[in-house]
C-alpha cells in the first residue's frame, strides 16, 4: 500500500501529484516528486526513499526551500485491523519557517489525523 506511490493520493488529501522521478525500481535512494497543495500555495518537493519495506514500510527524506522533513509511513497488524504510523520531522531552513514552525504544530497534528484516517481506511478497504 504505502510503498505503492500511485494511491498515495487516494488517501492523502493535500497530495496533489506523488511520482518517482528516477528511473528504475522503487527502492532506497529514487527520487519523487511529490506536490502538495497547502491552503492557496502550491508547494513543489523533491523526495529520496531512505528506507523501504514493502508493502509496510516508506520513508523520506524530502527538501524544501523553507524545510527539510523526513517522513516515515508504518503499516502494522493489530487485532483485526491494522496500525497506521506517521512521523514526519520538521527541520526549519528559513528565518521565516523557524519563527512560524511552533505555530504550524495544530495545524500539523490535524493534517497528520486526517492523512493517518483516511490511509487505514484505504488499507482496511483493500483487504
Amino acid at each position: 500500500m504505502i510503498s505503492d506511490l500511485e494511491t498515495h493520493t487516494a488517501w492523502r488529501p493535500a497530495l496533489v501529484e506523488f511520482r518517482q522521478i528516477s528511473e528504475g525500481p522503487l527502492r532506497v535512494g529514487a527520487r519523487i516528486r511529490e506536490v502538495l497543495q497547502w491552503g492557496r500555495r502550491e508547494i513543489e518537493i523533491e523526495d529520496v526513499v531512505t528506507a523501504l519495506e514493502p508493502p509496510r514500510r516508506l520513508a523520506l527524506h524530502g527538501e524544501w526551500k523553507a524545510a527539510d522533513f523526513d517522513v516515515e509511513f508504518r503499516l502494522e497488524p493489530s487485532g483485526d485491523g491494522t496500525r497506521v504510523t506517521m512521523d514526519w520531522p520538521l527541520h526549519p531552513k528559513s528565518l521565516l519557517m523557524r519563527i512560524a514552525a511552533p505555530f504550524l504544530g495544530g495545524t500539523m497534528r490535524k493534517a497528520t489525523a486526517e492523512e493517518l484516517e483516511k490511509l487505514k481506511a484505504f488499507v482496511e478497504a483493500s483487504y
